[in-house]
């Protein structure tokens, strides 16, 4: 049996945008994130063991966890734009960073304990949104499906996916509460924290014209959305001369365009010249077969009993606009997909599709074990420093 279908309903007044919420009702977000925590926790704590470290000062707990992209964002909080392929990092995740900078720990420290933080408000909003479109029971798989899948703990590292997730989770939420300008507001900020943020806007105007069929004074608080971008361009002809700097920056990090599936197919003949068991062999397997899971769940999206209705369709461009680019992204010769398996974490539709599948037990426990298990692999190799999931 498919899951409950509820109509959302689309008139609410704008003071009801915050909704009545108790511990109880979030109760799955909170033990998602509380689980996610302790797993990953445990994991820093424990792979000292394994790199044969028989005492670790408290104070350097999360030390291993600001590498790799953490130091770009570490240097641009403390320190600004230099050097210059730094503009390729948006600039409100460092902004928070510096805040924390004022804590008792400082950035090192308070960093990544507030980027737990915004973590768990991420989770929350994603519950509330996925309620909303589906049912309690559907949201509580969602949120867990998202804590395990198998880069979920670039979510608790210093990395800006969690606040991407927060920011845009909260426009559409706001949306389909018909809160224009917070839908306005958060997008804008999204825009300010992903280079794809600005893709936001569609999904947004989307569901605008769905509801109202024209333009109202309301819809200009859409114009939000660019903003974000554009006060990034102004700081960046200000500050380095050059209003694009972010997107010359990108040639610092071997990132091209290909023609679509391009880097897929390439990711896959990479594969055929490996060892079976080789790290890139595996690495290469993981990409693609989480691609490939993404891309079924948004063929479910449209296709077969978990499809979206016609009131949620802006889910689907939201996904589209975000996964799509990732078909043409291309990160160097020895690496096409990159980073793409950490991308799919802001795609929030493949964990509501994949909450509605779970449905049945047998395949609820498949999932959660496998993603949990390939997370806490992911995340030992992120903590030693290995490129393969950086």
């Amino acid at each position: 049996m498919g899951d409950r279908v509820t109509t959302p309903v689309l008139d609410a007044p704008a003071t009801e945008v915050v909704p009545r919420v108790s511990l109880r009702r979030l109760s799955p977000a909170l033990a998602a994130w509380a689980t996610g925590a302790a797993v990953y926790l445990l994991t820093t704590a424990y792979h000292y063991r394994a790199l044969g470290i028989a005492v670790r000062p408290a104070k350097l707990f999360f030390e291993d966890w600001l590498v790799w992209d953490t130091g770009h964002y570490l240097d641009i909080a403390t320190g600004g734009y230099t050097p210059f392929d730094q503009y390729a990092f948006f600039p409100l995740y460092p902004l928070i960073l510096r805040g924390t900078d004022y804590l008792p720990g400082g950035v090192r420290v308070a960093g990544p304990i507030v980027t737990m933080l915004i973590a768990l408000a991420a989770l929350i909003v994603v519950q509330l949104l996925t309620e909303r479109e589906f049912d309690r029971e559907t949201a509580r798989r969602t949120v867990f499906y998202l804590i395990a899948f198998p880069t979920a703990f670039f979510l608790f590292a210093p990395y800006n996916e969690g606040l991407f997730v927060l920011l845009a989770a909260t426009a559409l939420y706001a949306a389909r509460k018909q809160a224009w300008w917070l839908a306005g507001l958060a997008g804008g900020l999204a825009a300010g924290t992903r280079t794809f943020g600005l893709l936001l806007l569609l999904p947004l105007a989307y569901e605008y014209v769905r509801q109202y069929h024209r333009p109202r004074w309301s819809s200009l608080w859409l114009l939000l959305v660019p903003a974000g971008l554009g006060a990034y361009l102004l700081y960046s002809w200000q500050s380095a001369g050059d209003a694009l700097a972010f997107a010359h920056a990108q040639d610092s990090w071997h990132r091209a365009y290909a023609w679509p599936l391009v880097p897929q197919w390439h990711a896959v003949r990479l594969l055929g010249s490996q060892p079976l068991l080789s790290a890139y062999s595996l690495l290469y397997v993981q990409q693609l077969a989480l691609f490939a899971l993404a891309a079924t769940t948004l063929v479910l999206c449209v296709a077969g009993p978990w499809k979206l209705r016609r009131d949620q369709r802006y889910l689907l461009v939201y996904a589209l606009v975000l996964f799509l680019p990732l078909l043409v992204t291309e990160v160097g010769p020895q690496d096409p997909l990159g980073s793409i398996h950490r991308f799919l974490l802001e795609i929030i539709p493949i964990f509501m599709i994949l909450g509605r599948v779970g449905r049945r037990d047998l395949l609820d426990r498949f999932l959660l074990l496998g993603m949990m298990a390939l997370n806490v692999i992911n995340m030992l190799t992120f903590l030693t420093k290995n490129t393969f999931v950086a």
